[in-house]
This record gives C-alpha cells, sequence and structure tokens, in this order.
C-alpha cells in the first residue's frame, strides 16, 4: 500500500508498505485525511528529539473503520472516527495517575512509531473517537490539534470572565483560542503574521495584536481592566522571547501555561515569578480530552472550519512539508491538509 517515509532530515519519499499486522485489541482503519503538524516539519528538518528514522509520519487523522473487535462502545466497520495517537503503557506513575499524556514510556503514532502518512493501519480500539454528529475526515483530521489545545485551557483552568493572552496564531494556538472562548474567556491574541491575526479575528478572538509593532504588555494591561495584566497566557510559540514575554505580560496571581516547545535554555526572572506568584506550567500532549473536543466541534464547526487554508494529494506531502520549513515562504499556511482518498 502506499506510503510517505521520511528517510532522513530533508528526505521524503513516497513508496509501499506492508499491510499492517492487526491486534486482538485493534482495529484496522483506513485513512482519509492527515493534517501536517508542526512536529511533522521538525522531524522533517531534524529537529525533533524523539522522532527517528526512516519514520512515516502523520498523527492528525480522519480515518474510518474498516475492522473492529467488540468493544463496549459499540465501534463499528463504516464509523467515521478521529484518532489520538497516544499509545502508553499503563503502569507507570504518570499513567497511575490518570496522566497518560506524561506516560515515562509513550509512543504517539507518527513520532515513536509510525503513523497514517499511508492507506492503512492498526489503531488501538480505545484510541478511536466517534463524533455525536457526522464530523467531515477534514474536521476529524483536526481533532488532535484540537485536543492540545483544549489540554493547554484545562492546565490554566480558564473561567468565565476572564482576560486570556494567546502569543501565536497557528493552529495550536487558534485550537487554544476556541477552547478558551468556550469557557467563556475574553481572548487577546498576539502573532506578527497578518493572516493570522485575520484568522483569530474571524474564529472570535476579541483582539488581537501585532508584537512587532504594538506594545503587547500595554495591550495586555488594558484587557486585564485594571488587574495588572491577564489573567492567563498561553504561550504557542516555543520562543525564549516569547516565553518570557509571558512573564511581563500575566496579571499578579495569574497562570502562564507553556506549550510551544524551544530547543534553547530560557532565561526565567524568578524574582517577577516571586513578585507576582505566578503559575508557571507546561502542558504536553492531551489527556481525557477528546470527549470534549468532539463537543466543540459540535457547537464550533463554523470557526474550525477556518482553521484548514491548503488541501493536497498524498504524494505532494513531501514538497507542503519542505515549504512549511520557511513560515514566510508558506503563503500564511495554517493548517494543511493531505487526502489519501
Amino acid at each position: 500500500m502506499r506510503a510517505l517515509l521520511l528517510d532522513e532530515p530533508f528526505k521524503m519519499s513516497a513508496g509501499d508498505k506492508p499491510e499492517p499486522v492487526v491486534g486482538p485489541d485493534e482495529a484496522l482503519v483506513r485513512v482519509h485525511r492527515i493534517g501536517i503538524c508542526g512536529s511533522d516539519v521538525h522531524a522533517f528538518r531534524g529537529h525533533h528529539p524523539y522522532v527517528t528514522y526512516p519514520r512515516v509520519l502523520g498523527h492528525e487523522l480522519g480515518v474510518e473503520i474498516l475492522e473492529a473487535p467488540a468493544n463496549p462502545r459499540g465501534l463499528k466497520a463504516g464509523d467515521k472516527v478521529c484518532v489520538e495517537p497516544i499509545l502508553e503503557c499503563g503502569v507507570c506513575y504518570p499513567c497511575r495517575q490518570g496522566r497518560y499524556n506524561c506516560c515515562t514510556s509513550i509512543r504517539v503514532l507518527g513520532i515513536h512509531t509510525d503513523g497514517g502518512m499511508t492507506e492503512r493501519m492498526a489503531v488501538p480500539v480505545r484510541r478511536l473517537h466517534k463524533p455525536a454528529v457526522d464530523l467531515s475526515y477534514d474536521e476529524l483530521a483536526l481533532c488532535e490539534t484540537l485536543s492540545i489545545g483544549v489540554q493547554a485551557v484545562k492546565r490554566a483552568r480558564v473561567e468565565t470572565g476572564e482576560a486570556v493572552a494567546v502569543l501565536g496564531a497557528g493552529p495550536i494556538g487558534l485550537g487554544i483560542l476556541v477552547a478558551a472562548l468556550a469557557r467563556g474567556a475574553r481572548c487577546l491574541v498576539s502573532d506578527p503574521m497578518p493572516r493570522n491575526r485575520e484568522i483569530a479575528l474571524a474564529m472570535g478572538a476579541h483582539a488581537v495584536v501585532d508584537p512587532t509593532s504594538e506594545d503587547l504588555a500595554g495591550v495586555c494591561r488594558d484587557f486585564g481592566r485594571g488587574d495588572g495584566g491577564v489573567h492567563a497566557v498561553i504561550e504557542a510559540v516555543g520562543a525564549a522571547a516569547t516565553i518570557q514575554q509571558s512573564i511581563e505580560i500575566v496579571a499578579p496571581t495569574g497562570r502562564i501555561v507553556i506549550v510551544g516547545i524551544s530547543a534553547e535554555p530560557v532565561p526565567i526572572p524568578i524574582n517577577h515569578l516571586m513578585r507576582k506568584e505566578i503559575e508557571f506550567l507546561t502542558t504536553r500532549n492531551s489527556c481525557s480530552a477528546f470527549d470534549e473536543v468532539l463537543q466543540l466541534f459540535e457547537s464550533h464547526r463554523d470557526a474550525l472550519g477556518k482553521m484548514i487554508t491548503d488541501h493536497h494529494a498524498l504524494e505532494e506531502g513531501p514538497a507542503v512539508i519542505a515549504r512549511l520549513c520557511d513560515r514566510r515562504a508558506s503563503g500564511g499556511v495554517i493548517k494543511a491538509v493531505l487526502h489519501v482518498d
């Protein structure tokens, strides 16, 4: 069957892959849509710390069940589902806490083990999620992206009426925006790209900021309505400068959640953290988020659909990922989706 194989950094090829071997608790699924994630781009460039080569990428998936064993949720052949791409051990300390997203032996499809840039694959039934409404395969492929936003907003304990700043309006930042809006927050989004800011406004952001030409700290003080800054900052860039900026723009006793991954050391002004008594948190993957994700799709389909800006055939994947390595040369792509049909 057809597959895209990342042979080594900057070398990706189309070829054949053996049919999957399906285990007793697994379903055989046909892949219809694959969202291209920033982690796929990092793997392509050789910068991803957990990817080994060769690797079949792809963990944002809209799939159809071809075969499934008997299961408590009644999932069956013909069902359209999304995939939660985490394979956990179930016995380590994080798993025993129910926080399997931090499993010490975690395997993520398309990262630690082969993913969905192929025609068919075997997936544990427990990691397939069926919506209550008929979502398209495009929408199902967005569910994993949105799960990262849901997890970040849960970690930030966002509440109704709070002022939230989202730094970065790529796919993850926009997913955070929707999840925070659904909790009743007022949301400000900061991004240097005009198209990203436009889409953030179209998706419901109350305000947008160009951090290259505007005073983000001053805007956040005003947006916090006298509380000295925003109540929560969720950083979805992964740059040292924006992580440090989070400390400046959050209100005293506020919360910061770091979603973006920075490969460089980040100097942290501990005196500022202590002076404000800031909660400084991180987040990884998602955990038990897909029920909330599917509910968000029922109520925010129009907004979430704006995230997909590009469609391509599977065979175009190498060229698309290579183009996404340069954000400014990418033409303002928010989310590119590959079609396997």
